[in-house]
């Protein structure tokens, strides 16, 4: 019998469906056993329920619920497949822009990647990452945020740090971070590899100049489907700090 790597381990239809999809949408090979079956015996990371997971070897047990929690999930059924146990170096790199790419790296292996179309939920995803990490270790991660564009990074810094002590963040030069034909995903994976330095307190606030009023007014036409226009007057308030870009996209529901 040929080994799977990862092996869907429940009688529950609505987890199978919903673990399937996901372990489909990462490019994962599984297969679907009975929890005692053979399958389940020479996986590397079984998949199963808090209910079925009795004589379950638990070194190779990934638990997920009801209500999937798809990034923790994912998370921990890497690190299984890459025998991480006690990891040294935890890092998020965030690649802003238009879209922000998003790379969790743990100890040099890319674990995670997303994109996501907002500052504010760029933040939200880095949360949900960091918070499936604190979970299992005691390891502090450290968040790199690449300068291409201080407009975007700036934006990201002001969502991120209400929520994260400053000492975990980088910012990171992402001089041939971007090539032709990459994508914000590969840009964000380089940006994690890359040593940045301290965020200092002014990083968060740029000159603003009619380039970044343009860029905002077109980030918010494309996050909205071309359904909200930005006044300047809104967009000023925003680059400067005195409105979030959150705030901006509530008033366009």
């Amino acid at each position: 019998m040929t080994r799977s790597e990862v092996a869907i381990a429940t009688r529950n239809p609505k987890t199978l469906y919903l673990v399937m999809e996901v372990l489909k949408d990462i490019d994962l090979d599984f297969v679907v056993c009975e929890p005692g079956g053979a399958e389940c015996q020479i996986a590397k990371a079984i998949i199963t329920t808090s209910d079925e997971v009795k004589d379950l070897d638990p070194k190779r047990v990934v638990i997920v619920e009801d209500d999937i929690d798809e990034d923790s999930m994912v998370i921990a059924l890497m690190l299984h497949l890459l025998d991480i146990e006690n990891p040294t170096n935890i890092v998020v790199g965030v690649d802003p822009g238009m879209r922000f790419g998003l790379a969790l790296v743990i100890d040099g292996n890319v674990i995670r990647t997303k994109i996501s179309s907002s500052p504010g939920k760029a933040a939200h995803f880095t949360l949900r990452w960091l918070a499936s990490i604190n979970d299992s270790f005691s390891q502090e991660p450290v968040i790199r945020v690449g300068t291409g564009s201080n407009m975007f990074a700036a934006f990201f810094l002001r969502e991120i740090i209400p929520h994260v002590d400053r000492a975990l963040l980088e910012l990171v030069n992402e001089e041939n971070t971007t090539k032709v034909g990459e994508s914000d995903k590969s840009s964000a994976i380089l940006i994690a590899m890359r040593q940045g330095r301290p965020v200092k307190e002014s990083d968060d606030i740029f000159e603003i100049r009619e380039s970044h009023v343009q860029s905002l007014k077109h980030l918010v036409l494309d996050i909205t489907n071309g359904n909200r226009r930005v006044s300047t007057v809104d967009a000023q308030a925003v680059l400067q700090g005195d409105k979030s870009l959150e705030w901006l996209l509530r008033a366009a529901d």
